[in-house]
């Protein structure tokens, strides 16, 4: 049996919370847009992904996706008053790639 240290690979339990959260198309787009307009609230972000990629998703289902891109650090969030503000952290994927995709380049 391989495991994964016998790769050269320590297991990191973020990178693999950023795995996770990058496995997901909904939440490729909706890092996309958040890419092209940052500082977005969830109201922007559903209906950018209603309107630009026709998604027919819930507000709940978006929010979800939110949280799980939350925990796997690729965005922040900040309150603006009463309004929950999302924002791309792309310290994430610059880790991911120097630390585990470069090793199979």
């Amino acid at each position: 049996m391989l495991h994964i240290a016998d790769m050269g690979v320590a297991y990191d339990p973020n990178l693999s919370a950023v795995f996770k959260a990058l496995g997901d198309d909904t939440r490729l787009v909706i890092l996309d847009e958040l890419r092209a307009r940052d500082g977005q609230s969830l109201f922007e972000i559903c209906v950018r992904v209603v309107d630009r990629h026709g998604l027919s998703l819930s507000r709940q289902a978006i929010s979800r996706h939110l949280e799980t891109l939350e925990a796997a650090g690729l965005i922040t969030t900040n309150w603006n008053g009463r309004t929950k503000i999302h924002s791309l952290n792309t310290a994430p994927l610059g880790r991911l790639a120097h630390v585990w995709i470069k090793r199979f380049l």
